[in-house]
């Protein structure tokens, strides 16, 4: 594991250990667990960059609208209802 002298602004410091200790952890895990996220979201963001490079976009767009278009507005399941659903319960 690779050890990293960091520089930051004195005021982002204090907001980002404000957020970890909210989420009950140190400030060295919050900004590896930001820092492992920002990486995965550039990296499915290229790799549906390249999926979607010989796409034709009008007709993607329709299937998503024609998807969206049968969609049912209701309530948000639960979490409880979602465990269920998966079978963690």
């Amino acid at each position: 594991m690779a050890t990293l002298s960091l520089r930051m602004r004195d005021d982002l410091k204090a907001k980002a250990q404000q957020l970890a200790s909210q989420q009950g952890v140190s400030l060295n895990s919050y900004i590896n667990a930001t820092l492992a996220a920002t990486v995965a979201q550039a990296e499915t963001l290229a790799m549906m960059g390249d999926r979607l490079s010989n796409v034709d976009r009008e007709k993607l767009h329709a299937r998503v609208m024609n998807f969206m278009s049968k969609t049912q507005t209701g309530p948000e399941p639960s979490p409880e209802e979602i465990e269920r659903a998966i079978g963690k319960r």
